[in-house]
């Protein structure tokens, strides 16, 4: 991959980081209001909050990546987004079983 396409992976990441930043903080006014499983889910969002900073690193990192190891690296921080993903999924759904 190009620089032109790693700076522009680098700003998608940046921009999805702000977002998902906004999505938990979202997430933790809902948590205030829950009623059952309330440590549990206080306890994804943390774990949503921890994934950010490792986020920050990788969008960092994004210009240094040999072409080799660009496949790899892609794969893991798409990982980290699905799995942002899930756990909002599962929050949500604990909050609406409350």
């Amino acid at each position: 991959m190009d620089q032109n396409g790693r700076m522009a992976f680098q700003g998608l990441v940046e921009a999805r980081i702000a977002e998902w930043e906004r999505n938990i903080t979202n997430l933790g006014h809902r948590v205030a209001k829950a009623k059952d499983h309330v440590e549990e889910i206080k306890e994804k969002v943390e774990t949503m909050k921890s994934r950010l900073p490792v986020l920050t690193g990788k969008a960092q990192q994004a210009a240094g990546i040999p072409d080799a190891q660009w496949p790899d690296f892609k794969s893991e921080v798409d990982l980290i987004f699905e799995n942002l993903a899930w756990l909002q999924n599962y929050v949500m759904r604990r909050i609406g079983a409350s």
